[in-house]
């Protein structure tokens, strides 16, 4: 008979932890809606990051063209289309720049132009070659400022490329 009470103890005994959950499994289920609600947050903030830069771009872009047709003092189609114009080779040009000098392609030019201003001053250079190399290497522009420039271009080509078949 205390063979049967001690079997029906142990029975109720893990039938209650199976029926309460520790605090430890408490607590990770409790953070997984925040774990959620971190992923939902992250992707509004990058949603907005990509709204306030492309915002930003088109702020600029008017204002290229803006200022292409105060230089013309004009408003003509053609104007129009030079002002457009002006704006993308400007914009491509800035995004261009970014992109080459993320990857390191005329380090060895101009690192080589200013040792060679700088000796013919008698100065020393401040970095050798390789840590200058190093220091764009280890600390490069995000890729998306440039990635946001040339898209920017792209969308301004549309317009100057159709303006250009309207005028000829």
């Amino acid at each position: 008979m205390s063979d049967l009470k001690n079997k029906l103890k142990f029975v109720e005994q893990t039938s209650k932890q199976d029926f309460f959950i520790p605090e430890d499994e408490a607590k990770s289920e409790d953070e997984k809606p925040n774990h959620t609600e971190r992923e939902i947050n992250a992707k509004k903030q990058k949603r907005a990051r990509i709204y306030k830069a492309f915002l930003t771009m088109f702020l600029i872009s008017i204002a290229l063209i803006g200022f292409g047709l105060l230089w013309q003092w004009d408003l003509s189609l053609m104007a129009i289309g030079d002002a457009i114009w002006l704006a993308f080779a400007i914009e491509l040009m800035f995004g261009w720049m970014l992109f080459v000098y993320n990857h390191n392609i005329l380090s060895p030019f101009i690192h080589g132009v200013k040792s060679f201003s700088l000796m013919i001053i008698g100065k020393k250079p401040k970095l050798d070659y390789y840590t200058y190399m190093k220091k764009i290497q280890d600390d490069p522009i995000p890729s998306f400022y440039y990635i946001t420039v040339l898209i920017s271009a792209g969308i301004l080509l549309i317009p100057a490329l159709i303006t250009l078949f309207i005028l000829t």
